[in-house]
């Protein structure tokens, strides 16, 4: 069995689903290939499961699908009916800079959820760096208070589980 960047006591604490009993969000920050989506998306079988509503998104989609309701006046009602589903994942926050008006429709869909849907989130980013894809300090500030009031934060480190995978199959030498 591979090692996990997630300590074990927080793994079963996580596998209970308390967390999301209780609204609280799960926010999941490292580098790549540290088991980030993998773990959000694990959790959202685990809930389905549970008979839990889930719905998985990138964030570079939710923000799509967000301007798109802007686009035909119904980004309440998108927002609402994402507000069906009691775990909503959103993954690669940050992969791409948002624009103001990407930021302020994302801030809306985070205020939305706040207490009373929990989200989870995958991330690159540290917190403090979040500014370098929020462009609104004030925004960024705002969203992640709302994120963490209620949260259950895991910080993923290590090697990448892709990049290892590949070493082993001698598709990538070390340097000596």
């Amino acid at each position: 069995m591979a090692e996990s960047a997630v300590p074990e006591a927080t793994f079963r604490y996580l596998a209970g689903l308390e967390w999301l009993r209780a609204k609280e969000n799960l926010l999941l920050v490292g580098p790549a290939g540290t088991g980030k989506s993998h773990l959000l998306i694990a959790l959202g079988y685990a809930a389905v499961l549970a008979g839990y509503r889930v719905r998985y998104l990138a964030a570079a989609d939710l923000i799509e699908t967000l301007y798109r309701g802007l686009a035909d006046n119904s980004v309440g009602r998108v927002i609402e009916q994402l507000m069906r589903c009691d775990y909503l994942i959103l993954d690669e926050l940050g992969f791409a800079p948002l624009d103001d008006m990407g930021t302020q429709l994302l801030f809306r869909f985070v205020s939305a959820a706040y207490e009373r849907r929990s989200l989870g989130i995958g991330s690159h980013w540290p917190f403090q760096d979040w500014g370098r894809f929020i462009p609104e300090h004030t925004t960024a500030t705002s969203m992640l208070d709302r994120l963490l009031h209620h949260a259950v934060v895991v910080v993923t480190d290590g090697e990448s589980f892709r990049l290892r995978e590949a070493r082993t199959r001698g598709g990538i030498a070390r340097k000596n």
